[in-house]
């Protein structure tokens, strides 16, 4: 199973746009997936359809040592299934301040194991304990970032985020990789930043890239994905190809879609995937491992340097050309 979280410290780079693309992406390519929301103002839940969820039926109940994670409902949503969010995190957030408190989902993850072939975690646009629990119950890490300024500040002190917890939380976690969202061709510094990011990140940024689509303004309503509403858009497009490249590189196996840009497995035939029944396992208790400290203010560091924090604007390829 891949465990694959989400994130970027800064909002508005299509984090929940990406979720849900790509987990339906997946789904339509005849993956079993399962998204869960852990962002308390719930907008991938709200994107969804799913409104209003009570506390005792949202995500919230993955941190309550009473409850089975296994147990915990799944609504099904168009080629994936989803653990909505609540507004009960928020006040869940401020009582799991242990140091154990980022160990909740480490035992959920392998309970899903045997249920999904791919898990997504979607989290706030902060690094909370909800944050941290995602990194430390996953193996691999997608930032998508728009290029610009103050979206790829955020994507790098992301970057260096997750570092920290590959280094003292989690050995397994791979390290991240971003996939560039939003790209306007008119803008020159859509280009620059471009350049920038795979540059210094190279391999770790994903080949393909998110374009600019009115058909993701305007799909993930009511359950319906782009896939469904405009199966030809662009949007569709890059995001079954960016699919594609993420399984390719994760697994090492056959693409979930085609590799011709203008003609994807996933953006021609896209057709509801088959509701699923989970069957709860035995219960398993929560357990939580040894304390580990996490400590110390995240800041953007170049890794080559190791020293000053990396401002995108020194960087010479992204001087005012």
């Amino acid at each position: 199973m891949i465990s694959l979280t989400v994130c970027n410290h800064k909002g508005g780079t299509g984090k929940t746009t990406s979720i849900m693309s790509l987990a339906a992406a997946f789904g339509f390519s005849g993956k079993r997936v399962l998204v869960v929301d852990l962002d308390p103002q719930g907008f991938l839940s709200r994107m969804m359809g799913a409104v209003d969820i009570p506390a005792d039926e949202s995500s919230a109940l993955l941190f309550d040592a009473s409850v089975n994670p296994v147990d915990v409902p799944r609504l099904k949503m168009d080629g994936f299934d989803i653990i909505a969010s609540s507004p009960t995190l928020t006040s869940e957030m401020r009582r799991l301040n242990k140091g154990t408190d980022v160990l909740w989902l480490k035992d959920f993850s392998k309970a899903m194991n045997q249920y999904y072939d791919i898990v997504f975690y979607d989290t706030a646009a902060a690094l909370t304990v909800f944050c941290l629990n995602a990194l430390v119950a996953s193996e691999h890490v997608l930032i998508p970032v728009l290029p610009e300024y103050q979206p790829v500040i955020g994507a790098e002190q992301m970057y260096q985020t997750c570092k920290i917890v590959q280094k003292k939380l989690n050995p397994a976690l791979n390290t991240p990789r971003f996939l560039i969202t939003m790209v306007d061709a008119r803008k020159r510094s859509h280009a620059r930043y471009q350049r920038y990011l795979r540059g210094k990140y190279k391999d770790d940024v994903l080949c393909g890239i998110v374009r600019t689509c009115a058909a993701l303004a305007t799909s993930d309503r009511d359950g319906k994905t782009v896939f469904a509403t405009n199966p030809r858009a662009r949007g569709s497009i890059d995001y079954a190809n960016a699919a594609d490249e993420l399984y390719s590189s994760y697994l090492a196996v056959e693409p979930v879609g085609g590799k011709d840009t203008q003609s994807t497995a996933a953006a021609q035939d896209v057709s509801p995937a088959a509701a699923r029944d989970v069957t709860p396992a035995a219960a398993q208790d929560v357990t939580l491992a040894a304390a580990q400290d996490v400590t110390g203010e995240v800041t953007p560091q170049d890794p080559d340097s190791g020293g000053d924090p990396a401002v995108p604007l020194a960087h010479e390829s992204l001087n005012p050309m």
